[in-house]
């Protein structure tokens, strides 16, 4: 990039698409912070299992996670998902906190308390990469750059298959449908749902590899940057 970029990246989406990886290839080539929202609900989630609280209950949940340390780390290279101080980075990515997530980010009171918490990370960045599902539309909906990155259904599922070591067709076919009844619950949530920003740059990675996806994202921000300085 000819200019340094400051400011804001959002990168929305659903799961699958990849938005982890490439949203941490991009801070580490623009130098910046990195924030995972997902992760924080997530952690949010143990939080709630381990309480043993109806996840139908969501006074109890809220009540339950209003209680809990949650700290999630802003840097690149090193994951930090911590749950009162204990190391939760590998159990968030499991079945269990996967089935269990999107009820959970669903309250409205969880919400409020993790996006608080994320606007405090992202203040004290000068430039920083946030990924999750809203964003761009509800956290920080005056960002610099927006991208909502999507993908074949059939393509998201094969991905994360990957990520989690599934080869059978049955549990790819699992995946899938678990994706798909998360993509539905946490679309139609009347708190938060998961959409694109008006404003936001739609960018498709299903004939795309991550690589190519973080050059496209990259670009993006040197044009906002260069949009600046001529303004």
């Amino acid at each position: 990039m000819t200019a340094t970029f400051r400011g804001q990246i959002t990168l929305d989406g659903p799961s699958g698409t990849g938005k982890s990886s490439v949203a941490r290839a991009v801070a580490a080539r623009l130098g910046a912070a990195y924030l995972d929202t997902g992760a924080m609900y997530r952690a949010a989630t143990v939080v709630v299992l381990d309480s043993g609280v109806s996840l139908d209950d969501a006074d109890a949940v809220a009540r339950v996670v209003a209680g809990a340390t949650i700290e999630v780390g802003t840097t690149a290279d090193a994951e930090l998902v911590q749950v009162e101080g204990v190391d939760v980075a590998d159990r968030i990515r499991s079945a269990e906190v996967t089935r269990a997530v999107s009820p959970v980010s669903a309250v409205p009171a969880v919400r409020r308390q993790l996006v608080d918490q994320q606007r405090a990370l992202v203040a004290a960045a000068d430039a920083v990469v946030v990924e999750g599902r809203d964003i761009g539309t509800v956290v920080l909906p005056d960002a610099t750059l927006k991208v909502y990155l999507t993908a074949a259904p059939e393509v998201r599922a094969e991905r994360r298959a990957g990520q989690l070591g599934l080869t059978t067709a049955a549990e790819i076919a699992d995946l899938a449908e678990d994706l798909r009844r998360r993509d539905e619950y946490d679309s139609s949530r009347a708190d938060s749902p998961l959409r694109p920003a008006v404003d936001a740059i739609v960018v498709d990675s299903t004939d795309l590899d991550r690589e190519a996806v973080v050059d496209k994202v990259v670009e993006l921000a040197a044009s906002t940057v260069g949009a600046g300085e001529r303004s």
